[in-house]
């Protein structure tokens, strides 16, 4: 039987995750990945960073907070995810509060609903007010994890569609 564990990146973080954030694009189904192609050294620092911003430290002009896991299945890192802590002008538009990817190595086994499902129940715990989901019409497959993990599509435009939970 496998275990899944949601874990929040550390400062700390090693080779692991590292490795995985190279697998996944720069910005494949309009999932942001910054690491994709910078060196080590370059994903410490991302890491730090990225711990100043779940403490909404150090934030860019425009940002809000935001908080990024790993999705463990049985110990091993299979996936990446961010809950922004609230939503922006822009966010609201493309990107809403939480996005998600999996490795590739473990695409096609039902594992975006699955990190979806703990991510949404985190951002409860966090007590983020609204959470919106966006995604671009392409991409059916995260469309049917949203709804898989009960969210309902409340707008529609040309090119995307709008969920919340």
């Amino acid at each position: 039987m496998n275990s899944f564990e949601l874990i929040q990146l550390t400062p700390d973080d090693g080779m692991e995750g590292f490795e995985l954030l190279q697998r996944i694009g720069r910005n494949e189904n309009d999932f942001t990945n910054p690491i994709n192609g910078k060196s080590y050294n370059d994903y410490k620092q991302w890491l730090v960073e990225q711990d100043d911003w779940a403490n909404e430290r150090n934030l860019p002009d425009g940002y809000v907070g935001q908080t990024c896991f790993w999705l463990k299945e049985n110990g091993q890192v299979v996936g990446f995810g961010k809950i922004r802590h609230g939503l922006t002008a822009q966010s609201r538009v493309e990107g809403g509060n939480i996005g998600w990817a999996i490795d590739p190595r473990h695409r096609g086994r039902g594992l975006g609903s699955t990190f979806l499902a703990q991510l949404i129940i985190k951002a409860k715990e966090m007590k983020v007010g609204e959470i919106l989901l966006t995604v671009k019409k392409y991409n059916y497959p995260s469309k049917c994890a949203m709804e898989k993990c009960g969210c309902k599509v409340f707008k529609e435009t040309e090119g995307w569609w709008y969920l919340t939970i």
